[in-house]
């Protein structure tokens, strides 16, 4: 039987899972050219896992987050989209073919710059937001007393 606190963990990932599948909007209605969701669900747990260890590994070191105190949901979901994209691209990517027959000429799964367009806008912020984030828990824990707005991000 499962420990309270890994029923609690799958839950967490379960309810981030979907949260990150609504803001990549990857679900099967509104994949209508793909005819279906692009990153399953296991590759959209590794992306979550995958943002969970940036965060960890980030510098200044900070005690270690999970799925259960991760601290913003916004980062969360940030991180996790970030991961996502690259191998969403890197599939793009892998698979582009471009031909022609007959004066006519056809591309498929030709959308890596625009996923690398995406990514570029994410990177930057959740970078910024995240160290800004692990600073301010640093400080906080090196004072005691000193307070941030970042004390009331998260608890998603």
């Amino acid at each position: 039987m499962a420990s309270v606190s890994e029923e609690q963990a799958r839950k967490r990932m379960n309810k981030a899972l979907k949260y990150l599948r609504m803001f990549l909007q990857d679900t099967e209605e509104l994949n209508r050219l793909l005819g279906g969701k692009e990153l399953d669900d296991e590759e959209l747990r590794f992306s979550i896992d995958m943002a969970i260890s940036d965060f960890n590994t980030t510098l200044p070191p900070t005690p270690a987050k999970s799925i259960l105190n991760y601290p913003s949901l916004y980062l969360l979901m940030h991180g996790a989209a970030i991961n996502a994209l690259k191998m969403a691209g890197i599939r793009q990517s892998r698979n582009q073919l471009d031909y022609q027959s007959g004066g006519s000429s056809f591309s498929r799964s030709n959308k890596t710059g625009l996923y690398q367009s995406w990514l570029s806008l994410f990177v930057n912020e959740y970078e910024q937001k995240k160290r800004a984030l692990k600073l301010s828990g640093n400080v906080n824990r090196g004072y005691g007393e000193v307070f941030s707005e970042y004390d009331y991000v998260g608890f998603w």
